[in-house]
């Protein structure tokens, strides 16, 4: 018996999904010399291993699939299958692999709704060569039509944003994470979840983000799950 569960995903989507992990973990292992270097320099001079604060950084990662680990997306896919989130917001598309999972949450929540309904994930990126990626890679797994995506800088492009959000992934260059939270937060219906990645790895790059999730006066209860980089999941009061 393997290890970790099958992927959630149908076999189309499942094998564009596990492609685009693969490149990644690929694009990664070569450039971790590179990284390494970049973090090392982030440390003397901004203190913060966070290298992507600054232009040069965000200019490196730019061309970076820099997906979210497999058991992450599972993860959650899971909690919006278990939530029957049909909208969800991402902050932070890339070239849309975690939207596949997203994508296909929504679809098969549909499915099982005697409504019908309709449900919509809406995308994040402030990269257009990133977009038309994402785009294809959502097209080639067959779940296109669940998904906007909004390109520019999403303190303008979510402005216009109308709820009930049942779901928010959070996966973003760090400093824009509580910013799109903020936005999302008045939103999001009684009961939505809110996951931010990479939060344990990066606890000092969020502190910001994370004093609000975890406020016990604020809008949220939070958990934190370890491991690799971490999670936080967040549920709105």
């Amino acid at each position: 018996m393997d290890k970790l569960a099958p992927s959630p995903l149908d076999p189309l989507a499942a094998a564009v999904a596990d492609r685009l992990h693969a490149q990644s973990k690929k694009q990664l292992v070569a450039n971790v010399p590179a990284i390494a270097g970049r973090m090392a320099v982030s440390l003397l001079r901004d203190r913060t291993a966070d290298f992507t604060q600054g232009e040069e950084g965000k200019r490196f990662v730019a061309d970076k699939l820099v997906a979210i680990a497999p058991a992450k997306a599972a993860l959650i896919h899971m909690l919006c299958r278990s939530i029957g989130a049909t909208r969800i917001v991402e902050a932070g598309t890339s070239f849309g692999v975690s939207t596949i999972y997203l994508a296909a949450a929504v679809r098969d929540n549909l499915a099982e709704r005697d409504d019908g309904g309709e449900g919509l994930v809406i995308g994040t990126e402030h990269e257009p060569a990133k977009v038309q990626r994402a785009l294809r890679n959502l097209r080639e797994a067959g779940v296109e039509e669940f998904v906007e995506i909004r390109e520019g800088d999403l303190r303008e492009t979510l402005v216009d944003l109308t709820g009930p959000i049942d779901f928010m992934l959070v996966d973003i260059w760090v400093p824009m994470a509580l910013p799109a939270l903020r936005l999302v937060t008045p939103h999001l219906r009684p009961g939505a979840l809110v996951v931010c990645d990479n939060v344990v790895g990066a606890a000092k790059e969020y502190r910001e983000y994370l004093e609000f999730v975890r406020d016990p006066d604020g809008p949220f209860t939070s958990v934190t799950v370890p491991g690799n980089g971490g999670m936080e999941i967040s549920r709105k009061r």
